[in-house]
């Protein structure tokens, strides 16, 4: 029997990125252009995203702001974006099938993005309506430069959203850090996530990926086709399930990613994914409906540690796949 297909979350150890791309392409049956946050923010999930927008930001001392102008940070995240998927074309010429890049969520960029007063974004209503309609325009204009670059591709777009929770629940907290910033409604960042999906429809798929709790069911009502959760901070499962059952796709990072966890075998890894997944009573419903990963990014592993990980989920989705569809 097949085994579960299984695949990274994004961000990879330091290393050239000719030497990442391989690994991401060799490595995880959907290969991806991988993040090397090792090189700096301008290289990081938020920087790399803010490279792509039409608005100009700057980098503070710990945070990035919004600026009058294209900061020069922002200019290198642009031009090393622009070169990594360069590179992506050169590796994966020929390439035809899947292929995933990753960007942060717009509202995770709101949560980590200051406004020039001070204040995180997303406190400020015009705010967020200019930066959602501005990643959605960079959005689609990294899809279509997947596309020219690896015509036979087709792209998978993950945005992560690890602050979209804390959005939703009011939990953003101000510059001062004495209170926090209003929620944000369901209905606006629903209707945000809905303009996303309308971009997919020539695409392989939208994937929303959040390390922590979020509003799944907001989501899957936006049509989201895939959720990346994290088995240790899921939220929701009841809408999990739902979603399976509805025909949506769950990514599962079963692998824990903290610093000195190791990596586990095989057997645990089948071990903890079965137990993860009884509870939510799918049984065949998961067939073509399950993906392994970690349960986030290996940047922080050794490149040796990323490697065996990527190994020990590929050998043991062949073996939850029998104990699962037989």
């Amino acid at each position: 029997m097949k085994g579960l297909p299984v695949t990274g979350i994004g961000s990879w150890p330091l290393m050239s990125v000719d030497e990442a791309v391989r690994h991401a392409a060799q490595l995880w049956d959907l290969p991806y252009l991988p993040e090397l946050p090792g090189r700096g923010p301008v290289a990081e999930m938020v920087g790399r995203t803010l490279g792509l927008l039409e608005m100009g930001m700057e980098r503070g001392a710990s945070r990035w702001r919004v600026a009058g102008s294209t900061g020069q940070e922002q200019r290198r995240a642009r031009a090393l974006l622009r070169d990594d998927m360069d590179v992506l074309a050169e590796a994966l010429d020929g390439y035809e099938g899947p292929l995933k890049v990753s960007l942060a969520g717009p509202y995770t960029l709101l949560a980590t993005v200051d406004l020039a007063r001070g204040e995180p974004m997303v406190a400020d209503p015009g705010a967020r309506r200019d930066l959602v309609q501005a990643h959605l325009a960079a959005t689609e204009g990294l899809v279509a430069r997947l596309r020219s670059l690896v015509p036979g591709a087709l792209p998978v777009l993950q945005l992560d959203e690890p602050a979209l929770g804390g959005v939703a629940d009011g939990a953003i907290p101000s510059s001062s850090g004495l209170r926090r910033c209003a929620p944000v409604d369901a209905e606006e960042y629903g209707r945000a996530y809905r303009d996303l999906v309308s971009l997919d429809a020539a695409a392989a798929g939208l994937v929303v990926h959040s390390c922590a709790p979020a509003p799944w069911a907001t989501l899957r009502d936006a049509g989201v086709r895939a959720f990346a959760v994290d088995a240790d901070a899921p939220g929701d499962v009841d809408a999990l399930a739902e979603h399976v059952d509805r025909g949506g796709d769950l990514w599962l990072g079963i692998v824990p990613m903290t610093a000195g966890s190791g990596v586990p075998t095989p057997d645990a890894i089948v071990r903890r994914t079965l137990d993860w997944l009884r509870p939510l009573e799918l049984g065949d419903r998961l067939d073509g409906h399950l993906t392994l990963t970690p349960a986030c990014g290996l940047a922080s592993a050794t490149p040796a540690v990323a490697v065996r990980t990527a190994t020990a989920l590929a050998e043991a989705s062949g073996l939850v796949a029998e104990r699962l569809f037989g």
